[in-house]
């Protein structure tokens, strides 16, 4: 099955990402950038049959008064967003539905710890590996292993590693929605920066925010009759190994080596003739 062409984004909404979100919602913050993303698309949300998203989709079609004929919650830890269109691509093209709401949304309070557990690893399995110290926010545990694993492979040091740290904040300089908008940072900032989970330092791990983010899929025949200009989803695939990072034959393979090709393949395109990538972690 390809669902290449079938569907595409016809309006986008985004919240700033803000270390802390004081006196919001998950919810509340949702729903601001489901508004900003039915004005950009120049429709109602009357329009809308589809409601996917990262939690219970249950309870935002009521907070926002809809009553979609196909809601899915979606849990895939990072990649939950983009999976969320993946799917909603893949519903249009099956019939459940026409015009699919994607959602994701985390508000963040002040007071909020400053996380635990995380992707890397869940239950106690983990515990003597990856938390014999503690939790620790997003899979900064998880990631302490897979560098250093990646240094006895391929001789990797702490400033190759480093730089893709500095890179990811120059191109997030000039971004308005971006948490450090305007705060440049240098290798030697990263390297001097204190240990969190040796060998990965403060200003290269995951660090914790509130933000939100929804987009609006629907099909292609639609798209052609709303006034932006359509972004068709020409190639979408996920694949999952194991999750956490000691089980794993090869603790440096990740999944999106298994599902990139397929993403491509439906495509119709080699990954040289890509001209733009974006990365996930």
């Amino acid at each position: 099955m390809t669902i290449r062409g079938k569907a595409a984004i016809v309006g986008i909404g985004e919240l700033p990402s803000r270390r802390t979100t004081p006196g919001r919602s998950d919810l509340g913050t949702g729903a601001e950038a489901i508004k900003l993303a039915l004005d950009d698309a120049q429709l109602r949300k009357e329009d809308i049959d589809g409601l996917i998203m990262s939690e219970n989709p249950a309870t935002m079609a009521e907070y926002i008064g809809i009553k979609p004929r196909f809601a899915q919650g979606v849990a895939m830890m990072g990649a939950s967003g983009t999976v969320t269109v993946q799917m909603a691509v893949a519903v249009i093209a099956a019939g459940y539905c026409e015009t699919v709401l994607c959602v994701h949304a985390g508000a963040r309070d002040p007071g909020a710890a400053f996380g635990a557990g995380g992707g890397a690893g869940i239950g106690i399995q983990t515990d003597e590996f990856e938390q014999v110290y503690g939790p620790a926010a997003g899979a900064n545990n998880g990631y302490g292993l897979i560098y250093r694993r990646h240094m006895e492979e391929y001789g990797t040091t702490e400033a190759q590693l480093a730089r893709i740290a500095v890179n990811s904040r120059f191109n997030a300089l000039e971004n308005p929605n971006a948490v450090f908008q305007g705060q440049p940072i240098t290798v030697d900032d990263v390297l001097n920066s204190r240990y969190i989970n040796e060998p990965l330092k403060l200003l290269e791990s995951v660090m914790p925010c509130g933000d939100a983010a929804a987009c609006i899929v629907t099909t292609a025949e639609r798209a052609r009759a709303l006034p932006n200009r359509p972004a068709y989803i020409l190639g979408a695939a996920d694949a999952q190994t194991e999750l956490t990072p000691w089980m794993k034959q090869r603790m440096v393979l990740s999944a999106s080596a298994l599902s990139a090709p397929d993403a491509l393949k439906m495509a119709g395109y080699k990954a040289s003739d890509m001209q733009f990538a974006q990365f996930y972690d």
